[in-house]
């Protein structure tokens, strides 16, 4: 565990001083360690790891937020800077940095913070107002420590009263309180509600303690009126602002709004300026209802908690916003006012760059070892199962990953990690019966195996193989972590300390439920593997989350995205995080996660444009994805819908191949042809590295061959982006003369690999493909045909620098850096050898050679308008290809997790 005394004291240092480099911080380590003060002193390793965590720290970066306002806005918080005396945003700032966040990510917060606050409106204007705003985050990037710099900020400008609404769950609502009073509050809500005089000081009140907020709820228990008033402080008569974080229940909203209108004015509302924030804003806030005139309880409720007061702010915050943006945001009804469509701003929110998300997982050409894929579970656990389905021992997948656990802990222990958190997630089943099995037969295979560790770790390794449970450690070690620069010698000396502390913990409704206490072993670490379900699919954070294994089978876009809490921050032992996933489900993820970053994309297009919240709804109201899966009653009964994308910037590709021999045939033909066609008019040029099979590129070739390949290569209907006619009409309204184009070859390729296209040897690329009726889904590094760096193809020496510079790194420089110093569009043709994954043959399966090809358009010309493509989306075709949303009934679950 790294020094703490001299880790604080170098965070004070870095954050007064610019960027260092990791010399000049190992020096500066290296004179704080030499105070005479520092008990006990510091060892060279203490000073090696202080050194190492500060580097990285100061190596995160955090990118802008983008804006999308409606007009009418007036910025207020700049001009009443100098007369807010911001106290508690300040304590928070130092918390923030104490924590372990680099000064310039904190500057950043700060700035994101500023703009959040200046769109929920002044509270110091009199009369009636509301606002409503959303923040499009990441699932377990920040958001919650954005919004209680948020609510830091509101409170010093002069919010009075602050209702955080935490989600549906008792343990995600008790763990935001936890974070409310380390953040915001200062001193232990456990004890602040009980009256003791002296409640503990926790988080800020450590370094301000000269004030608190006045808390209305705690730890322990939500809003409960005779508590409330057991405190003996009006609302409105609080000299400091007033916190309450309540469950998204219709019992506590209820007797939260009846309290408040019992100890308000006469008018029964409050004087008092008020800011909600909703956590999870897209879950159970959305008013479903057809009957305009008769929302959803819960929304109901949330809009006459707002009307309470007649100056107010709602800002939701979700990684997942379709929901949202399906508001009706012309709806209103007597006594509840305005429904919560964010008509007035949102705000998307930039993840740090330490932060490992879906991009990682499901995108990126490191996804093919954060993710393994499950196989063969159907006969132990079915992903559509009865409540009575008895899950008898462990499925050998399942035992892999609790080896990985085991392992991953004992090389934290030999990279100082030893004291940090420690989890593992396993979500297999919505029926906490079910759930509850699961959890004895791991609990009973861990003890099995702690026996087996304790007994063997010392000894000479030859005779510690020898024991099953230490051969089958050995294997897996062998399968995941043997690239790593431990060596088996010294895991195996401390694989009895690493599993010795391991629990096993039921996270659901059920009376065998325990609890994930993180705070009361903050000194050594909590060392866990939790299994649940809903309880664990929503916000909820699994603090060191290592190893997932996850088999659920819903297809519904956010709660997918949600039960992702995998995602977050690995600093040290990113490398060692695993995720067990069917494969099925790792082709939603990567469609998803698509999906999303498009969707981040037109917040920040919009931004640059001027458009309003109003827009960016239509926009990903014609979303078809986003109609399948969000809005469930309306596919039931669609065959299409219009959807208008541009194309600007932005690479498409055929990851769906058709699999019948005559189409194959008609592809590779049509290859074949825009390849002729483009030698007619001068040779190609080989790129990159490779001196064998190199890459070839045709330069400056006429648009109208590339028309006649996109109108004679053939697609299944059911891939939106790819239709060769609207993309056609783009084409020819973006007036591109010439193109370029890249035949992309793999210098590994051998035997029959080897294709002959006129005279050019082209080696196939390797691509595993999933089987669906009439075609072939691309999965590979989850749904792409190109590799990472393909449109560097071609590009000079200068380009290739600017595209690093604009990144800011020449480590896993995107495509779109690339494709950003490109003048000509790029037609890429590739042949890809397919190789099938599916249930029904072997692993990887070789199959036939097809031809496939991307797009990329390079950016607009300043001043020029995009002119978008219109799609007809065949919705019955794109069900064929990516299935029916299955819908988790909550009536099937019983009991339902709380």
């Amino acid at each position: 565990m790294p020094h703490e005394q001299l880790l604080g004291l170098a965070r004070t240092a870095m954050a007064q001083q610019a960027a260092q480099t990791p010399e000049q911080i190992q020096d500066r380590v290296r004179e704080l360690a030499a105070l005479p003060f520092l008990s006990p002193p510091p060892t060279q390793n203490d000073i090696r790891e202080a050194a190492q965590q500060i580097e990285r720290e100061f190596k995160v970066v955090l990118g802008s937020s983008h804006t999308i306002q409606a007009t009418g806005h007036r910025p207020w918080l700049r001009a009443r800077k100098h007369e807010i005396e911001f106290r508690y945003w300040d304590r928070y700032r130092r918390y923030l940095i104490a924590e372990g966040l680099g000064e310039p990510v904190v500057n950043k917060v700060s700035e994101i913070t500023d703009t959040i606050v200046d769109l929920a409106g002044d509270p110091k204007i009199e009369g009636a107002w509301s606002r409503r705003g959303l923040v499009v985050g990441h699932v377990q990037s920040g958001k919650t420590a954005n919004y209680l710099g948020v609510i830091n900020k509101a409170a010093d400008a002069g919010y009075r009263v602050v209702i955080l609404i935490a989600g549906v769950h008792n343990n995600l609502r008790s763990q935001t309180q936890e974070r409310v009073d380390f953040g915001f509050v200062g001193r232990d809500s456990d004890q602040l509600l009980s009256k003791q005089a002296n409640a503990a000081k926790v988080g800020v009140g450590g370094l301000a303690p000269g004030f608190t907020a006045t808390a209305y709820t705690s730890r322990a228990t939500d809003f409960s009126r005779p508590r409330a008033e057991g405190l003996g402080i009006p609302i409105q008569n609080s000299r400091e602002p007033v916190i309450l974080v309540i469950k998204k229940n219709p019992a506590i909203l209820r007797n939260l709004i009846d309290w408040i209108r019992g100890t308000s004015t006469e008018s029964g509302g409050l004087t008092l300026p008020m800011l909600v924030i909703d956590d999870e804003a897209d879950n159970a806030s959305v008013n479903t209802s057809k009957d305009p005139e008769a929302p959803r309880t819960i929304n109901r409720l949330i809009r006459e908690l707002l009307n309470l007061s007649a100056r107010n702010a709602y800002i939701g915050y979700t990684a997942t916003p379709f929901a949202n943006i399906f508001i009706d945001p012309d709806q209103e009804t007597d006594g509840q006012g305005k429904d919560l469509f964010p008509r007035d701003f949102i705000v998307g929110l930039d993840a740090p760059s330490n932060y490992v998300g879906a991009h990682d997982y499901f995108l990126s050409d490191d996804a093919d070892w954060l993710t393994v894929d499950l196989e063969g579970t159907e006969d132990w656990l079915p992903t559509t199962h009865k409540i009575t389905w008895t899950v008898e021992g462990l499925h050998e997948t399942l035992i892999e990953a609790i080896d990985c656990f085991v392992l991953s802990k004992a090389i934290r222990f030999l990279r100082g990690q030893g004291a940090k958190h420690h989890s593992m997630l396993v979500n297999v089943s919505r029926f906490t019966c079910v759930q509850g099995d699961v959890a004895r037969e791991i609990d009973q295979h861990l003890t099995g195996m702690k026996a087996s560790i304790q007994n063997r770790y010392a000894l000479p390794v030859e005779i510690a193989l020898r024991d099953p449970s230490m051969h089958s450690l050995h294997k897996t070690w062998q399968k995941h972590y043997a690239h790593a620069d431990e060596a088996w010698a010294a895991i195996q000396s401390e694989l009895h300390r690493a599993a010795a502390s391991m629990s096993v913990v039921q996270v659901n409704a059920s009376k065998q439920s325990g609890k994930l206490d993180y705070r009361a072993h903050a000194e050594t670490g909590l060392n866990v593997i939790a299994v649940g379900g809903n309880s664990l699919s929503r916000g909820f954070t699994l603090e060191g989350l290592t190893v997932s294994y996850f088999l659920r089978n819903t297809q519904m876009y956010d709660t997918l995205l949600q039960m992702g809490r995998w995602f977050g921050y690995r600093d040290g032992f990113r490398d060692l995080c695993r995720l067990f996933l069917r494969e099925d489900a790792s082709d939603w993820y990567g469609f998803i996660a698509g999906a999303t970053d498009e969707l981040r994309d037109e917040i920040r297009r919009m931004e640059l444009n001027g458009l309003t919240p109003m827009d960016f709804g239509f926009a990903v109201r014609s979303h078809p994805g986003t109609l399948m899966i969000t809005a469930k009653d309306k596919m039931r009964t669609a065959k299409d819908m219009v959807r208008q994308v541009g194309l600007a910037n932005s690479m498409v590709e055929t990851s769906v191949l058709l699999s019948a021999e005559s189409s194959r045939t008609g592809n590779m033909a049509a290859l074949e042809r825009v390849v002729r066609a483009a030698q007619s008019l001068g040779p190609s040029e080989a790129t990159g590295e490779e001196r064998v099979l190199p890459t070839q590129i045709f330069r400056s070739i006429p648009t109208e061959h590339v028309l006649d390949f996109i109108a004679s290569f053939g697609v299944h209907p059911g891939l939106l982006e790819m239709q060769a006619s609207p993309l056609s009409d783009y084409i020819r309204k973006r007036g591109f003369a010439e193109w370029d184009i890249a035949l992309y070859s793999s210098s590994r390729a051998i035997g029959d690999e080897v294709l002959d296209v006129h005279g050019i040897a082209v080696g196939a690329q390797k691509r595993f493909v999933h089987d669906r009726r009439n075609a072939l889904l691309v999965s590979g590094t989850k749904r792409r045909v190109a590799s990472r760096g393909a449109e560097k193809v071609g590009l000079n020496p200068l380009q290739i620098r600017e595209a690093i510079k604009a990144h800011g790194s020449d480590i896993n420089v995107p495509d779109k850096a690339y494709r950003a110093q490109r003048s000509r569009p790029l037609l890429m043709l590739h042949l890809l050898r397919v190789h099938h994954r599916d249930p029904d043959t072997k692993p990887d399966t070789p199959g036939a050679i097809h031809a496939a090809y991307g797009l990329s358009f390079p950016d607009l010309p300043s001043g020029q308008k995009e002119e978008l493509v219109t799609y007809a989306a065949n919705l019955v075709a794109y069900r064929e290809l990516f299935g029916n949303s299955v819908d988790e009934d909550d009536d099937e679950e019983a009991p339902a997790d709380a």
